[in-house]
């Protein structure tokens, strides 16, 4: 029963520590052990009693390594969002000219920048306050229907081909969008500055180039924060992730052709010739 509950309790805690707003800078080890415990049982209870009683010591191992895998990847599709924010902040930092000033990230224990920590921190706020967890934990308890415990790994294709292109894909996208203005408006303060060098050298107007990209800084960011929050609110539920991931992994039957298990509708039969009429016709003509 305990080699059980570990077997179940590895994709949950693959997952959460991969997870940013519960690794274990933010989720202390009693308070993350004691969800991946429970969360674990719930599973542990609907599998069936002699599960694992066949199973010798190396495919234990390989069905843990296996389910760690599993969680680690579920971690990697829902945290897109979470790198796409402090993505978003480290490339303004670069731009303003504040990447110099590296800070120690709380919830990652990695060095970042201001803005990547404040613009991270308000996603893992966001995160919370609208439901993404309540949308991660039903995700983890569904992939159980896609990948059971003794079941095989994800089709490698399938990650190679359609799951880590598209999440690069949209990682890159979100980030581009949403620095895109920002970025734009300082590198045109600073071909401005670099213009009126040229044609004022004696009036040294490089000197004030830091401070108003600092001052632009710090105004596009009171708008960033909300723009942020429009564009980002509904991955933050997360219930894009969990649709994508249901689309790409879940078992489909192979009678049902359409996608998201609708069926194609009938293709509608050709519509007889009418005999009677032409025949008819032909009459009236003699």
């Amino acid at each position: 029963m305990l080699g059980l509950l570990a077997l179940c309790c590895a994709r949950f805690y693959a997952a959460m520590l991969v997870l940013p707003a519960t690794n274990d800078q933010l989720l202390l080890g009693r308070v993350r052990n004691g969800t991946v415990l429970l969360l674990g049982a719930f599973v542990a209870w609907g599998q069936p009693s002699g599960l694992l009683e066949s199973t010798g010591p190396l495919v234990f191992i390989a069905l843990v390594v296996k389910e760690a895998l599993i969680g680690m990847l579920i971690g990697f599709a829902v945290s897109v969002v979470f790198w796409a924010a402090e993505g978003i902040g480290m490339l303004i930092d670069n731009q303003a000219g504040y990447n110099n000033i590296q800070q120690t990230n709380p919830l990652s224990g990695q060095q970042s920048t201001p803005v990547g920590n404040l613009l991270m921190q308000l996603a893992i706020v966001g995160f919370y306050m609208l439901g993404g967890m309540m949308v991660f934990v039903g995700l983890l308890f569904d992939s159980y229907d896609w990948w059971p415990l003794t079941g095989m790994m994800p089709s490698w294709p399938v990650l190679a081909e359609r799951f880590f292109p598209d999440e690069v894909a949209g990682y890159a996208q979100t980030v581009l969008k949403i620095a895109g203005p920002v970025l734009m408006t300082l590198m045109l303060i600073d071909l401005g500055m670099g213009l009126l060098s040229k044609a004022a050298e004696k009036l040294e107007p490089g000197s004030l180039a830091q401070p108003i990209k600092g001052a632009a800084t710090m105004l596009l960011l009171v708008l960033l924060v909300g723009v942020f929050f429009h564009q980002v609110r509904e991955q933050l539920t997360l219930r894009p992730v969990a649709q994508r991931l249901e689309r790409v992994f879940a078992p489909r039957d192979p009678a049902d052709p359409g996608p998201a298990g609708m069926a194609s509708p009938p293709v509608p039969a050709p519509a007889p010739a009418p005999a009677a009429s032409a025949s008819a016709s032909a009459a009236a003509g003699r």
